[in-house]
């Protein structure tokens, strides 16, 4: 099967199906985090249910399989495990936490492999979380031979780093701006209305 590296070749918009995957990369697009994977990869989970996540691949040499045999998925199966468990992404579940998901959830991010400048911020790509990006697999390409990476961190920090284009910064941080919009008015609104209560004098 094919590995990562071994995608040297001319340009193409997606991984083959039999291209493989390390758990961590393929947590990564299957918009889940590693500790998701591996608890789906688990024979009997917490609550009783058997593990239900795709199938792995443990290469062998020499031997049997042991539990520190690196995890390994065909990208096939990860593509028919993502049409069979379609889910918001992690993205619109930090929105809809307001200004709390905002700062404190940590999402994946396709970034230059290098910084532009000498101690330079992180150049953001952008968001590694949407399946339905038509950019996405194109993205997984350049991951796979090694041109971008992707780092995690939580909105508030992809916002304030630098972005490869403007027009992908912009449209991100104008759903942090509404946030920060939203919560600026609802304290204004609680100001006044305590300014009214304190008008009013104590109740007898």
């Amino acid at each position: 099967m094919a590995q990562l590296d071994e995608f040297k070749g001319p340009e193409a918009d997606a991984l083959p199906d039999t291209a493989t995957l390390p758990a961590e990369l393929a947590a990564l697009y299957l918009c889940i985090s590693p500790a998701q994977l591996a608890d789906l990869r688990k024979p009997k989970r917490p609550e009783g249910r058997g593990g239900n996540g795709p199938p792995v691949i443990k290469p062998v040499e020499g031997g049997a399989a042991g539990s520190k045999d690196p995890v390994l998925y065909t990208l096939g199966t990860l593509r028919e495990f993502a049409k069979a468990h379609p889910a918001p992404s992690a993205f619109d579940t930090a929105l809809n936490s307001g200004l709390l998901g905002w700062v404190s959830a940590k999402l994946p991010f396709f970034a230059e492999r290098e910084p532009r400048i000498k101690r330079g911020k992180r150049v953001l790509i952008g968001g590694a979380w949407d399946r339905a990006d038509p950019l996405r697999e194109k993205r997984f390409v350049a991951l796979a031979k090694g041109r971008i990476r992707f780092t995690s961190l939580t909105c508030a920090e992809a916002a304030a780093s630098l972005w490869a284009d403007v027009a992908s910064h912009a449209a991100f941080a104008e759903k942090g701006l509404a946030l920060l919009k939203g919560e600026t008015l609802a304290i204004e609104a609680s100001l006044a209305a305590t300014g009214q209560l304190a008008a009013a004098g104590p109740r007898d």
